[in-house]
């Protein structure tokens, strides 16, 4: 059986999975949930491979391969958005609520992630 904390790190990376997979097959949706809009096929295409395809690539290969190492960068990856996110609020000047929330979402999941090393 597995321990908690890769249970964990496996559920962070589900998530980034399915973030992925929302990105690829309903991009208006992945739109929608991050507030911003593609009005062209290239902007829908942007989406689908920014959004669907690179987050689909950063979960497989730890949901794959199980290694720690894959888990520590998806980690990394996710933690840096909720760093840059910090950075970004302080820089903008924005005490946006929804900008906090999406700093706890993207923390949340890179400490998910980070169980794998534990």
């Amino acid at each position: 059986m597995d321990s908690l904390p890769q249970i964990l790190a496996n559920i962070g990376a589900l998530l980034t999975l399915a973030l992925g997979l929302l990105g690829l097959f309903a991009p208006r949706k992945a739109a929608d949930l991050v507030q911003l809009s593609a009005r062209t096929h290239p902007g829908f295409s942007e989406f689908r491979a920014t959004y669907g395809g690179l987050f689909i690539g950063l979960a497989a290969v730890p949901l794959i391969t199980q290694a720690p190492v894959a888990f520590l960068v998806t980690a990394c990856a996710w933690l840096g958005a909720a760093i840059a996110r910090i950075v970004s609020i302080a820089l903008d000047k924005t005490l946006n609520p929804k900008n906090w929330l999406a700093v706890a979402f993207e923390g949340g999941i890179g400490l998910l992630c980070l169980c794998a090393i534990l």
